[in-house]
């Protein structure tokens, strides 16, 4: 248990409430006094995974994405990288194999770690980090129960062009994308 008041940099926290929780996310309530020494409130969701990104490029430079419905988006279907949840004690690059095993079947013998980011710093503490994998063999996908999954193939400047144009959405996918076209012009 933490000892209240808490100091967060120049932010003052007086005391939290968890006002709801479940196995992925914990929502906080805090009363604070802010950098200028005001009183306030503040929600934070904290997330109980690493968001994992992984940018899988074949020798032919093909990117693969994953479709699929994004329920909090009233089920809009959305082509992304291949993502998922590590747990925060986990090697991130475990976590990673994992993933894309699991959504794809492919396995990877060369990787990258090519962006850490914040998703939303303004109300959350989910971390994400993305990787580019490499080498790639194709074995049997292990997709989770809850997934319904669609996977396809295609050059890495039909994909950037989907990003630039607003087909891809999905922050992690965008960040990622950008980056590596980023990285093939240096």
């Amino acid at each position: 248990m933490e000892d209240f008041p808490r100091k967060a940099g120049e932010w003052t926290e007086l005391s939290r409430a968890i006002v709801y929780e479940n196995p992925w996310i914990e929502v906080q309530h805090s009363e604070m006094l802010n950098p200028n020494g005001g009183p306030g409130i503040y929600g934070k969701v904290h997330f109980k995974n690493l968001a994992i990104g992984i940018l899988a490029l074949n020798e032919k430079e093909e990117i693969y994405l994953v479709g699929q419905e994004r329920y909090p988006f009233d089920g809009e279907y959305s082509w992304e990288i291949i993502e998922g949840g590590g747990p925060l004690a986990d090697d991130p690059l475990d976590s990673a194999k994992r993933e894309l095993k699991e959504e794809t079947g492919l396995e990877a013998s060369s990787w990258e770690l090519i962006q850490e980011m914040h998703l939303s710093n303004s109300v959350s503490d989910e971390r994400s980090l993305c990787f580019l994998a490499r080498d790639l063999v194709q074995k049997e996908a292990e997709p989770e129960d809850s997934e319904k999954l669609q996977i396809k193939k295609l050059p890495f400047q039909e994909a950037l062009e989907m990003t630039l144009d607003g087909r891809i959405k999905d922050s992690i996918s965008v960040a990622a994308i950008l980056r590596y076209a980023l990285m093939r012009k240096a």
